[in-house]
């Protein structure tokens, strides 16, 4: 089966408490390495085995996606599709080309890109907390199927 799974990147600091200028530059918090870590042992406790780990290039999506990519053991691919400015459908149309090539993905990326990408392939709508993740069937591409969702 053809899997693709969707993760928000885990809790971040603020631009003020973290002490840098750029949105892109926020670190995970505490609070969100934690998440992140059971993030990654939750996926690791499904059998999930990615042959890669898509991420976002800003850095609480790259540390969500380092902390993932130790737990399971899959090599990462930063990809600005999932910098959350892009078209949600051109993401889509980008997550669906990637997995032609795999048989399993996981792609980190934001709120609120991450819901409305879900809600696009599957007419499902979930609200996605920080470290929050779906698993999609993508065994039939154009009729992506949600099997499950935690936060």
């Amino acid at each position: 089966m053809k899997t693709l799974i969707l993760v928000r990147h885990a809790h971040a600091l603020g631009a003020l408490e973290a002490g840098v200028q750029k949105d892109a530059l926020r670190p995970l918090s505490p609070q969100g390495l934690e998440k992140a870590a059971h993030t990654a042992k939750r996926l690791q406790n499904a059998g999930c085995r990615p042959e890669r780990i898509l991420h976002s290039p800003l850095l609480r999506a790259s540390q969500t996606a380092d902390i993932l990519s130790g737990a399971l053991n899959a090599p990462l691919q930063p990809c600005a599709e999932l910098n959350g400015m892009h078209d949600d459908q051109a993401v889509c149309d980008f997550l669906i080309q990637q997995i032609q090539e795999a048989n399993c993905l996981v792609a980190v990326g934001h709120n609120p890109n991450i819901a409305v990408v879900l809600h696009l392939l599957t007419g499902q709508t979930r609200h996605f907390s920080p470290g929050s993740f779906a698993i999609l069937n993508m065994q039939k591409a154009q009729e992506p199927q949600l099997m499950s969702f935690e936060e």
